[in-house]
This record gives C-alpha cells, structure tokens and sequence, in this order.
C-alpha cells in the first residue's frame, strides 16, 4: 500500500523537521496503529493538550504523505487540531485515571483557551465568507445553475433523484442561491442571539444535503460539528439536563408498567 499510496517525493514539512517519510512508509502499519491510540486517548481527554500536540503532529504526517485525497474538510480540521491544543476542553465526558488526576502538561489561562475556541469560529466564519465571494464570482453560481451541473455529474449521485432534481429549474435556482447566502450571511448572523439558531440549523441542513446527495462525507461532518463550538456550555449543560431527565422518566413509566 505504501508504494501505491502515499506520495514519493519529500514535503517542505518533511525537509522542516528533516523527517525520512520511507521510515514511516515502510513501517505504517505501527505509525497508523500508534495514531489510532492517540486518538483514543485524545478522545477520552487522556494526556489533555500535550495529547492534542502529538496527535497534530501525526495528523500533519498522515496528511504530506497522501495530499493528494484531502479536501477543504481536511485543512479546516488541520487548523482545529492547532486550536485544541490551547483549548480547555478537557471537563466533560474525559476519562481521569488517579494517575491523570494531578498531571498537568500546560498551565492554561481560561483567556487563552477561549481564544483558542473564538479562532475555531473565526475560522469557520471565513472559510464560509471566502467560499461565497468565489461563488459569486464564478458564472455558474452567480447565474443560478450550479446545482445542475454538480447534480448531473455521476461522480456525485448520491441518490436516484439527483438527475430528477437537477432537471427542475426551481430546484436548481432556490438552492445554488441559497447555498450562496447560507454561506454569505453566516458569518454575521451567528453571532446575534436572535439569528444564531436559525443560520446553525440552515448550515447544518445544506451540509447534510450535500452529505446525501454528492456523497462527500467526511467534509461535510468537520462543518456539522464545528458548529458546537458557538453554542455556550451552559446551553450544552441544560441540553444534557433534559435528555437525563426524559431518561428517567422513561426509566420509571417502564418500571412501573412491569
């Protein structure tokens, strides 16, 4: 597999840190198993953010040995790992070993590890605002007509109504326009109160429509779970609430008709 798929020449990060990328392909199989565990670990807050630095590190090296199948998902995700090394986000659903319990990699002020999360929406922000201004200059978003096209392509017919849908001119105006102004005005509208909800939940349909019906999947969910990060934890904390509490009372009504 590492002669078909990964790339042959060496990357500027390669020559950076004067890393022998053969050394990594040749033994892949342990590179990839010890990234697995990283990732366990990462995601059980095991290690906290020293965990976080090493797991960006291997992400940077899985990503210059195959660039050739990344996505805008990819390099978004890449700038989040750099984030959540900063980030405090270590206090809810972590695993805290005794061993864990009193180790302490970086001393972290709550400024800077908010900082940490206002890049992660900054970020996306852009990403969004940067894709609607080449939208709008491109001819077939700004004539309404790119849905046809993307539709019509068998590289993403993700269902068997792509080409019906394609072939309806409503359709295909309503949502290459759409797109254009989800994209557009989400950067200011999620920051207000009044307007957050309704632009989250928007972002979040237009991306499960192009999960469902282009078939690109992992890029779509890198965006469907970035926007969390503009819900506040005390809206995440009421939310957990009332899922406990729905539980118990389907806990007891089962209870008491046994």
């Amino acid at each position: 597999m590492s002669k078909s798929f990964f790339v042959h020449e060496e990357s500027g990060f390669f020559d950076f840190f004067n890393i022998n990328s053969l050394i990594i392909r040749d033994n892949f199989q342990f590179f990839y198993l010890a990234y697995i565990i990283l990732i366990l670990f990462y995601f059980f807050g095991i290690g906290k953010n020293a965990t976080a630095f090493v797991l960006f590190i291997f992400y940077e090296i899985l990503q210059n040995l195959c660039p050739s199948i990344l996505n805008g998902g990819d390099n978004l995700l890449k700038f989040i790992m750099i984030y959540m090394i900063f980030i405090d986000s270590y206090n809810y659903f972590a695993i805290k070993p005794k061993f864990f319990k009193n180790v302490e990699y970086f001393k972290f002020n709550v400024f800077l590890s908010n900082l940490g999360g206002y890049s992660i929406c900054i970020h996306l922000c852009l990403a969004y605002f940067i894709s609607a201004i080449h939208k709008i200059h491109a001819d077939f978003w700004f004539n309404g007509i790119a849905t046809y096209y993307t539709m019509s392509l068998e590289r993403f017919r993700g269902t068997s109504y792509n080409l019906s849908l394609a072939k309806n001119a409503i359709f295909v105006t309503v949502s290459t326009y759409a797109t254009i102004l989800i994209e557009l005005f989400y950067p200011a509208l999620v920051w207000f109160k009044k307007t957050k909800k309704l632009i989250i939940i928007l972002a979040i349909m237009l991306h499960i429509s192009i999960y469902v019906f282009m078939m690109i999947y992992d890029f779509q969910l890198v965006f469907i779970f970035v926007q969390g990060f503009f819900i506040a934890n005390t809206d995440w904390e009421k939310f957990y609430e009332k899922i406990l509490e729905k539980m118990s009372r389907y806990g007891k009504q089962t209870y008491n008709i046994h």
